[in-house]
């Protein structure tokens, strides 16, 4: 190639994939293909009105309803995933403060998810929860 070459030069230089490489790649879009076919199919935990009202409201135009619905499916992740670490928060938060003697058993069956719990768990994730000092469930008077 010459040093005034046009850009899509190297593309059309390059040498084709092996075909491995072309047959994973095929596996791949056609896992995806059907992936997105199912999404129109599966209903996520998140209303299609609210993704869409909230995708509204932040720009995004879109008549596609499995955009809409892989969105729901993300947001849906991303709530159980905070769900789930909130709860582990909890657990250690139960652990540590039950008595000695007290069995794990009835600590694990009587948990109390509170604020404090959530915001160390949105914490992981980038997300700064503040609560007013009049909160009811604050830990601090």
């Amino acid at each position: 190639q010459t040093r005034h070459a046009p850009p899509e030069a190297h593309l059309r230089a390059r040498r084709p994939l092996p075909r491995a490489m072309n047959t994973r790649e095929t596996l791949r879009k056609e896992e995806l293909e059907r992936f997105i076919a199912s999404l129109s199919e599966y209903r996520p935990a998140i209303p299609d009105e609210l993704v869409r009202h909230y995708l509204a409201r932040s720009g995004v135009q879109t008549n596609d309803p499995r955009l809409e619905r892989l969105v729901g499916l993300a947001a849906q992740k991303f709530v159980a995933d905070v769900a789930n670490d909130a709860l582990m928060h909890a657990r250690l938060r139960a652990q540590a403060t039950a008595p000695k003697g007290k069995a794990a058993k009835d600590s694990a069956t009587k948990m109390t998810l509170t604020t404090d719990d959530l915001e160390k768990s949105v914490k992981d994730y980038g997300v700064a929860l503040h609560k007013p000092a009049y909160y009811a469930d604050a830990s601090h008077p």
